[in-house]
């Protein structure tokens, strides 16, 4: 049985169907970003940052519109969005990283499909930022979760992203650690 979720989202530019770092993508529906390359389906080994930075400068007229990337000064007001979320739906979210360029929220089960609960997230966050439109990419990637240790597992996984990209320690209010 699913006892709880952990979801990831990114925002609008920054994980392209055909990232050299893999991507979950089944198709590239962007006639022009299909020049930059096939699907690597899945996570990839990462590729060197020179490589990574040419992908992206060079697909970035193949989109719509700028990169959205968080950063010190919009990550609390997502922060917030997120925490009215957890208030208004009565959920318990034990970690969550807002990282530079996607998000990661566990979500214990409720009464909400998980893909709902990320549509709101990603509505009031869009709201509390005053954006005319919307900074997240459509969908996410789930991972169902059915025993304790896996939620264990997650929450340090998690927990451990700021670091690992080199960002501060992140506490929200809305988060409540596992006991």
């Amino acid at each position: 049985m699913i006892i709880a979720y952990h979801a990831v989202f990114t925002t609008y530019g920054t994980w392209l169907p055909n990232d050299p770092r893999g991507s979950y993508s089944k198709e590239i529906y962007n006639d022009q970003l299909r020049l930059f390359g096939e699907i690597k389906y899945g996570r990839q080994a990462p590729p060197p940052r020179k490589l990574l930075l040419k992908f992206y400068s060079e697909a970035a007229c193949g989109l719509g519109r700028p990169a959205f990337f968080i950063n010190d000064n919009t990550r609390p007001i997502i922060a917030a969005g997120f925490g009215r979320v957890v208030q208004r739906l009565n959920i318990e979210v034990p970690a969550t990283a807002i990282m530079n360029d996607h998000i990661h929220v566990l979500v214990l089960r409720s009464k909400y499909r998980i893909e709902y609960i990320v549509n709101q997230l990603k509505g009031s966050a869009t709201h509390a930022l005053k954006l005319k439109r919307s900074p997240w990419t459509r969908g996410c990637w789930k991972v169902f979760i059915n025993d304790t240790g896996a939620i264990s597992a997650a929450t340090k996984y998690i927990n451990a992203n700021p670091a690992k990209a080199g960002l501060a320690s992140q506490f929200w209010n809305f988060v409540k650690p596992l006991v």
